[in-house]
């Protein structure tokens, strides 16, 4: 900030200066922030007592008089002891006085924080300088007071010395300069650097964060400088002029340049400095220090990006996985034997597949064990994704290793559960256990052989019968799941089809969907809309029993993965 101007030194002819005298009285401040209230007219400085003289007749004639009562500021004229001799009208209006009410009263009574020192003080001061000039706060007659300007000179009547004292009330420009002065405090202690430019790019006013922003010291002097030295960018100061010229607000974050050649980024906000007409004639400029959260912004960019080839890469290997797991389920076998006529269909089947990711962990495998028998497996692996799926594909592989021992399912769950409870025994601290059933159709005579491992139970719809069997295995029942106990023996059970049922294998994907009030779908609902699709076709019942699971639960995606499988009797083969 350029330094407030200095006073003109004095003229050689001393008549020709001004003394200044402030007066700030501390009742007057106190009266100011309402602790004390004046009841009327006081001083704080000794009361003088002067005797009412008589009437003094109007001195100067009558054109000194005219002049004296059409004079703008309040005009009062004192003997040098300072009692009222003369008062204009406007003096009058000022201090709220009744014509004469203020004759031959002491001016200091006037003039708040006065005593007798004020007058000799004048008379010496005058001497020497043509007037004095008092900046103080004068009392009315009610008390109340305003903030004056008062000039006094030597000024000679009627072959007498008097003092002359013009009185100009300044309250509206004291309060003007006290908010420039609050603006200007706070304009210098802002966090931000502020600056006024002029509308070619000049610099005409600048803030202490301003200089210290651009490494500048109070000695080096920014007023004339351009704009445009401080951007590393200079054309863009042309775009900024150019929008505030216009009255509108530009900001932006703009990369600038320091005096000692580093450099910063500052987030920048102009707005248009306009005269009184509304007329933009330059620009006030706004700018703070946001180089620290740039440089973390573009770290973060080069992270994200950094994050997005990764995740892009890793969405690869998922949507590989998710077709090689679903290159594992047998989509192609729906009847028995392959390829067979429809009148000599012994099995049709059917399954539906629907994953809650990208990678499932449901898994089924339908193959051919002879000309007559048929196995069927299902199996829910805990949890999702790429874990799941290299352990879908480890049972897969398991289950060909272990294709010996099909023909007695009992037998080959146990195996089965032995050697995958040693592949993935506490992998990462955890259990990774698996639900499992195989079951083994002989289309001759329709018997069903099958053992389980925790899996939920198939259900028989006994279409000839007109209702829907959950199955229930004599011997060992359901036993452990697989991976749980690695000695687990796991019973073979025997269950009777004929011609015209339908077997159902679910995961408990399907049973265990909740509706908003936490009602399971097997408790009553899975059973209901079976019944109610007891005679409809193997495709349509599927489709038909995941759009009611979906209805149920409230949701268009399932939480868990869900796999169906149904195999139809449609008939037996004729003895051999």
């Amino acid at each position: 900030m350029n330094p407030a101007p200095q006073e003109p030194a004095a003229s050689p002819n001393p008549f020709g200066t001004t003394m200044r005298i402030d007066l700030s009285p501390e009742k007057l401040e106190e009266m100011k922030r309402g602790k004390a209230r004046p009841e009327g007219r006081r001083r704080t400085g000794p009361i003088i007592t002067i005797p009412k003289a008589q009437a003094v007749p109007p001195a100067g004639g009558v054109d000194f008089q005219q002049l004296f009562q059409n004079i703008y500021d309040a005009a009062i004229i004192t003997d040098l002891h300072g009692e009222i001799v003369r008062v204009n009208v406007r003096a009058n209006q000022f201090f709220i006085a009744e014509p004469g009410q203020l004759m031959h009263d002491s001016i200091l009574s006037l003039i708040s924080g006065t005593d007798d020192s004020l007058l000799p003080t004048i008379l010496e001061t005058l001497k020497a300088n043509r007037f004095v000039l008092i900046q103080a706060y004068c009392l009315r007659t009610d008390g109340t007071f305003f903030s004056a300007e008062i000039s006094i000179n030597r000024l000679r009547l009627g072959a007498k010395d008097h003092l002359s004292f013009f009185i100009r009330d300044v309250t509206l420009r004291k309060e003007q300069e006290d908010r420039l002065r609050t603006g200007h405090t706070a304009l210098q202690n802002s966090g931000s650097g502020i600056a006024i430019i002029g509308l070619t790019g000049e610099i005409e006013y600048w803030n202490q964060a301003f200089l210290s922003f651009f490494a500048l010291t109070a000695a080096q002097q920014v007023e004339g400088h351009d704009l445009r030295e401080f951007l590393c960018e200079p054309e863009k100061a042309d775009q900024v002029i150019a929008t505030t010229a216009s009255g509108a607000t530009w900001s932006g974050e703009l990369e600038m340049k320091r005096s000692d050649g580093s450099t910063f980024f500052g987030q920048v906000s102009v707005v248009a400095n306009l005269n009184t007409d509304g007329e933009a004639v330059g620009m006030v400029l706004s700018v703070l220090d946001v180089t620290p959260q740039k440089l973390a912004q573009r770290q973060l960019q080069a992270y994200a990006a950094e994050l997005n080839v990764t995740n892009a890469r890793m969405q690869d290997d998922l949507n590989i996985a998710s077709e090689l797991h679903r290159a594992f389920l047998p989509s192609d076998f729906q009847v028995f034997p392959p390829g067979a006529p429809a009148e000599q269909v012994r099995l049709r089947l059917r399954n539906l597949y629907c994953p809650s990711g990208t990678i499932g962990g449901d898994f089924f495998d339908i193959r051919a064990l002879s000309e007559d028998e048929v196995a069927v497996f299902i199996s829910d692996v805990m949890g999702h994704g790429i874990r799941s799926s290299l352990v879908v594909a480890t049972i897969r592989g398991l289950l060909e290793q272990l294709r010996p021992l099909a023909c007695d399912p009992g037998a080959l769950m146990t195996q089965l559960n032995a050697t995958y409870a040693t592949l993935f025994k506490q992998i990462g601290g955890d259990v990774i256990f698996s639900t499992a059933l195989f079951a083994v159709i002989d289309t001759r005579t329709g018997l069903m052989r099958c053992a389980n491992a925790g899996h939920p139970r198939p259900f028989v719809f006994r279409r000839s019968e007109e209702r829907v069997e959950h199955l229930s295995f004599a011997g060992a029942g359901r036993a452990a799941a697989l991976g749980i106990f690695p000695a687990s023996q796991y019973a073979t059970s025997e269950v009777q089809l004929s011609p015209n049922d339908l077997l159902l294998l679910y995961t408990d994907g399907l049973s265990e969907v909740e509706n908003p009030a936490g009602d399971l779908y097997e408790t009553r609902r899975l059973r209901e809309a079976l019944a109610s699709l007891l005679q409809s076709p193997v495709a349509e019942l599927l489709e038909s029993l995941v759009a009611d699971a979906k209805a149920f639960s409230g949701e268009e995606n399932f939480e868990d993965d869900v796999c169906l499988v149904a195999i139809e009797v449609a008939r037996l083969a004729p003895p051999a």
